[in-house]
């Protein structure tokens, strides 16, 4: 029977479509879907077909799982970051490590883990240096600085000491900074001195140390504590009963503070870029606040009454997906979208193109929270957006970083005003889609004042919907 060849990115011989790549990967992409929604794609050291259709990324991550395996550069590696940690194991080690931490993320767990979320982003949301007056201020670079004092809180406890947090955050932006060069340098011979190389392994050996030393500070305890990392070390299979073991230990909680740091923070970056280019999104965020909070610090009940906060990150997260690409390698012939996909193909769901997909969104270049409002998401494709992957494999902690992303939009729009600033940054395309440029943003700390909640475009001018703030 005759199948088609797969449509092809134009290139050079041998590096392929690398430097079109390298000098706008954005653009290129947004090319190569529309030449279909199958495109094989060439960069010199990769060779990958490039999936853009949410029934493609079903195929691949959900209905046919098993025979799509996390293997190539990319992969390799992360592995040396993460060792068998949950996002890259596999086969039987993958299942009995899944099945541990999963009961740590059910929904009553990760209520008792905003307590401490909420503790962490009071404190540092203080941002002294602003007062009542108008101030121009690059609040992306503040961002990695929150999520990194959040994730250390969730998931290493309040204890942790600042130095060592910031330490092994400055590691895993410089891992994550070298990782496209150490992908290149992959199939390079070892011994060559290559700076992105080195930088990336001197990295891994930091956190790696770090961590390790948390882990057996915290196994000397005689109470564990409830921050995840105490929740993993009382975790048991209900199988067997083993706990997981140090080394176990390191690499689950390495995969969670990369994932809880690194995702957070960029999605929080494009939410406020995005808002200080449509102030109109902000005061609706923040009309739904005060609405709810009524001047107070969340609870972990509010989280579920902040509907807004949360479709904020999600249109950020629709528009910008930390995680752009999910690589697989085909474990046995297939076929995707009527093309041939031989054994050891690397396939890669494209998150960047799915989540602009115009067969699924409406002008989808456009900042819409209220897309995913339940009256607008009904009959839309599942996985027209998933930017935390699908299936089995589906990130184990995509609940905490929506549920820590909304409760920091929420306390920013209690605290701080925002005036419109401009267009949105370019896009820097590493490891995960970050702002190029500094996010600039005009903002100023609320002046206390009676104000008149108007939810929804409702306004009601009786003693219930008026309140100090």
């Amino acid at each position: 029977m005759f199948q088609p060849a797969i449509p092809q990115a134009g290139g050079l011989p041998l590096i392929g479509a690398l430097p079109r790549f390298l000098r706008d990967p954005l653009t290129m992409l947004d090319e190569i879907r529309h030449q279909g929604n199958v495109c094989r794609l060439e960069l010199g050291f990769l060779d990958a077909v490039t999936l853009h259709h949410p029934d493609h990324v079903d195929h691949v991550l959900r209905s046919h799982h098993r025979d799509y395996t996390k293997g190539g550069a990319f992969w390799s590696m992360i592995r040396e970051l993460l060792g068998n940690g949950l996002p890259v194991s596999e086969g039987d080690e993958w299942r009995r490590h899944r099945r541990m931490m999963q009961p740590q993320f059910h929904r009553q767990r990760l209520l008792g883990l905003a307590t401490l979320i909420i503790d962490a982003l009071d404190e540092c949301l203080e941002w002294s240096d602003l007062d009542s007056s108008w101030q121009t201020l690059d609040v992306g670079a503040r961002m990695p600085h929150l999520t990194m004092s959040v994730a250390s809180a969730a998931l290493l406890g309040m204890n942790t000491s600042r130095d060592r947090s910031k330490l092994i955050a400055r590691e895993l932006d410089s891992m994550q900074d070298s990782l496209f060069s150490a992908m290149v340098a992959h199939r390079l011979p070892a011994w060559l001195p290559l700076p992105g190389r080195r930088r990336f392994a001197q990295s891994i050996a930091i956190v790696r140390h770090e961590v390790q030393n948390v882990i057996e500070e915290r196994r000397q305890r005689v109470e564990s504590g409830d921050d995840l990392l105490g929740l993993l070390i009382d975790s048991s299979d209900e199988e067997d009963g083993r706990t997981l073991s140090n080394e176990q230990l390191l690499d689950e909680t390495i995969s969670l503070y990369l994932a809880g740091y690194e995702t957070t923070a960029t999605s929080l970056q494009w939410a406020l870029a995005l808002m200080g280019e449509h102030i109109e999104i902000w005061e609706r965020l923040r009309e739904e606040c005060d609405m709810v909070l009524r001047g107070r610090n969340p609870r972990p009940s509010d989280v579920r009454r902040l509907p807004y906060a949360r479709w904020v990150i999600q249109e950020s997260m629709r528009l910008y997906p930390p995680s752009w690409w999910l690589p697989r390698v085909a474990q046995c012939d297939d076929e995707i979208g009527g093309y041939p996909i031989p054994k050891d193909t690397v396939v890669a769901p494209v998150m960047y193109t799915v989540h602009r997909h115009p067969d699924f969104w409406e002008n989808p270049t456009q900042f819409d929270p209220e897309r995913f409002s339940p009256s607008r998401s009904v009959g839309r494709h599942p996985l027209a957006w998933c930017p935390f992957g699908a299936g089995p494999r589906k990130c184990i902690g995509q609940e905490l970083s929506l549920m820590e992303s909304t409760l920091a939009l929420a306390m920013m729009t209690q605290r701080f005003d925002l005036a419109a600033s401009g267009q949105c940054p370019r896009v820097e395309m590493k490891t995960t889609l970050r702002p190029a440029e500094p996010v600039f943003l005009r903002m100023r700390r609320r002046r206390p004042a009676h104000r008149t909640i108007t939810l929804s475009g409702i306004s009601s001018s009786d003693s219930s919907s008026t309140m100090s703030l």
